[in-house]
């Protein structure tokens, strides 16, 4: 009924129909109402909708038993991004995009630091960080075409290998933290380089990543890595001003380093090329790297030997050329930051775009609209259910909020969606200004 009532209202042309389903969405109450309304239009009463709404007293009796209806005049269409749903969305991602230019001259100062004076000034600080460094893998979303803020955050993986043949270790699958591992057999495989002249030099600091079972320790590898970044900042800052000093902090698995208005997040992490152990999924086809990152475990600092593993390669791989998924991501952090919607993060907005491409819920031809609207409500769905899985591992939940959290943020999705549909078509400038408000 209250469809049929919504179409015969379009036709009267009465533009702001879509404010009052917003307040009054799919009661009872609501068809009633509008039925009594067209029953009325014969004698004038629909052509004067507003000022019925306005002053109940003037309207007919039906018409003042009816729900109280906001105040029409506090609400106003919004004509600040003109155009179709396509064009208004197409416009904002355009203030998204970084500049061109602000991202040469980004590049080519980060790659100098990262390259000149990083790797060569951490090499300088530790024998052991000369011989097993192999490369720096740029990740992030800056790298994955995600980024919607400035050029200023970065990350970046240093990829050790090891100095010993790899299949000399055990990878082993944590069933108690689901998408971590622990690397055994570490000091036995540390024990056939002892005497080798290269590595005898750092074998006794390459030991000492080691607890009495002879795992590889995360923790032991942050406090190392953290020591030598250190160092080298200590050093990169000798004779300069205060305004061109690094800065080093700790977060998680990351050293930061923060100069100016930049900060590099520098992880340390071990490359693998071999297929990872059950139940971590295979990537298809098994082209690149997979990593294992010295991520601590909330809440759990007795676990010292936890791993946790990355397929960031293979996630760009499937994200990449892929209709309009990454345009649907950027809108939805967008949206995220202007929402307030501190506890969704990054990474939780991209699993779960992974996880609805591979179902089919995400379509390739789609329009960005659909897209976005699509992946929006999936994000919703999994925060009613309280489990969104890890990609990779999904017994592993990518949640990261309280019971009480999680809810009102899925309520609070659930509330704007409703905004959004009721406006896509006749007032699209709206859903503009939810995503990217315009002074």
């Amino acid at each position: 009924m209250v469809t049929v009532t919504l179409n015969c209202l379009k036709r009267l042309k009465l533009s702001r129909f879509e404010l009052v389903l917003h307040y009054y969405h799919g009661g009872g109450e609501v068809a009633n109402f509008f039925a009594i309304l067209l029953d009325f239009k014969s004698t004038g009463a629909v052509a004067n909708l507003l000022d019925i709404m306005g002053n109940t007293a003037a309207a007919p009796a039906e018409v003042q038993r009816a729900p109280a209806l906001p105040d029409l005049g506090r609400l106003e269409i919004s004509r600040k991004y003109p155009g179709t749903i396509v064009q208004v969305l197409e416009s904002v991602l355009r203030k998204l995009k970084l500049k061109e230019d602000e991202i040469r001259v980004t590049n080519r100062f980060i790659d100098g630091l990262v390259k000149r004076d990083l790797v060569e000034g951490l090499k300088k600080k530790s024998k052991a960080f000369e011989l097993i460094y192999q490369k720096i893998a740029w990740t992030g979303s800056f790298y994955e075409g995600l980024k919607i803020s400035h050029p200023d955050e970065f990350d970046l993986n240093v990829v050790f290998r090891f100095p010993f043949k790899a299949d000399l270790i055990e990878i082993s699958p944590r069933s108690d933290n689901p998408g971590f591992v622990t690397i055994k057999n570490f000091k036995k495989a540390l024990d056939t380089i002892e005497v080798d002249p290269k590595w005898k030099p750092v074998y006794k600091e390459l030991v000492k990543w080691t607890d009495e079972s002879g795992n590889l320790l995360s923790n032991k590898v942050r406090d190392w890595m953290e020591g030598i970044v250190n160092k080298f900042a200590n050093d990169y800052n000798i004779d300069k001003p205060a305004d061109e000093q690094i800065i080093v902090r700790k977060s998680g698995p990351a050293m930061t380093l923060c100069l100016g208005k930049l900060s590099i997040d520098v992880v340390p992490v071990f490359g693998f090329t071999s297929v990872p152990p059950s139940p971590i999924r295979t990537p298809r086809p098994m082209n690149r790297e997979w990593f294992i990152v010295p991520k601590p475990l909330k809440g759990q600092t007795d676990i010292k030997d936890a791993w946790r593993v990355s397929f960031y390669e293979f996630e760009k791989d499937i994200l990449r050329d892929y209709g309009t998924i990454k345009p649907a991501i950027k809108l939805i952090k967008k949206l995220r930051d202007t929402q307030d919607w501190k506890s969704l993060y990054s990474y939780a907005i991209k699993s779960a775009a992974l996880w609805m491409k591979e179902e089919g819920r995400l379509s390739e031809n789609d329009r960005t609209d659909i897209t976005f609207l699509i992946l929006l409500k999936g994000i919703k769905e999994y925060l009613t259910k309280g489990f969104l899985p890890f990609y990779w591992e999904n017994t592993a939940n990518m949640l990261r909020m309280s019971d009480a959290e999680r809810q009102n943020l899925a309520n609070r999705i659930s509330r704007l969606i409703i905004k959004i549909k009721a406006n896509l078509e006749t007032n699209p400038s709206f859903i503009g200004e939810l995503i990217y408000p315009l002074d």
